[in-house]
């Protein structure tokens, strides 16, 4: 953001206009599914080179009074990041837990994580750097959100049922997964409480399972909880 004479605005609209695109940038972050990122592998950059940029953010993120934005930017990004990773590799199911599911390398994801935490550097000091800098930190972050499909993430059978994002489609068959998931899990809750307790608290605990599970499926997209 510039002033009227052109210049970059170091006040606190040009800080707002730089939230603002931090904001942007972890939305479309947000749009990849653990699935995808699982996939994706990023090389390392030579360390001077890219002290050199990070020398030449934070001194102007200093000048135009950004730092504290700077240093939540990339806190942010790295849980971002990381939070995303771990939703991965825990997917429950109808049965139980599915353990067998792989983030990619160590060394892959925290490449990522990086590469978003200069992209999110590189939005905080948009108006400020050359061209040419703020492309170096941004590339590989671009390299990564490219590959988002847009599509929710359906990882495991209990997250078939959640409503999608409002920024991703909405998956074909999901009505009919919400329902006979509903079905059939009401089904197995009510014959194991006849068989180890009762047939009334068999039906009971049927009868609250599938209710759950259709009152998660109906929600509407605002109401589902973030990932």
């Amino acid at each position: 953001m510039r002033d009227a004479d052109g210049r970059p605005d170091t006040g606190p609209a040009g800080e707002a206009a730089a939230r603002a695109r931090v904001d942007a940038l972890f939305e479309r972050f947000n749009r990849l599914t653990p699935a995808e990122l699982a996939h994706i592998g990023l090389g390392r950059e030579d360390p001077e080179r890219h002290r050199a940029r990070m020398e030449a953010v934070e001194a102007a993120a200093e000048a135009s009074g950004r730092s504290v934005l700077l240093g939540e930017a990339r806190a942010e990004a790295r849980e971002i990041v990381l939070r995303r990773y771990g939703e991965g590799l825990l997917n429950p199911t109808w049965a139980g837990l599915n353990w067998a599911v792989s983030g990619g390398p160590a060394a892959d994801r925290a490449a990522v994580s990086l590469a978003l935490s200069d992209a999110a550097s590189a939005s905080v000091v948009e108006d400020l750097l050359e061209p040419d800098a703020l492309d170096a930190l941004s590339i590989d972050a671009e390299h990564v959100l490219a590959l988002a499909s847009g599509d929710a993430y359906e990882g495991a059978l209990a997250r078939a049922i959640e409503p999608p994002a409002p920024d991703l489609a909405d998956p074909p068959g999901r009505t009919a997964v919400v329902y006979g998931g509903a079905l059939i899990g009401g089904l197995l809750v009510f014959l194991a409480g006849e068989v180890l307790v009762s047939p009334l608290l068999g039906i009971a605990g049927g009868l609250v399972f599938a209710m759950i599970v259709i009152a998660q499926g109906r929600r509407a997209p605002g109401e589902r909880p973030p990932r």
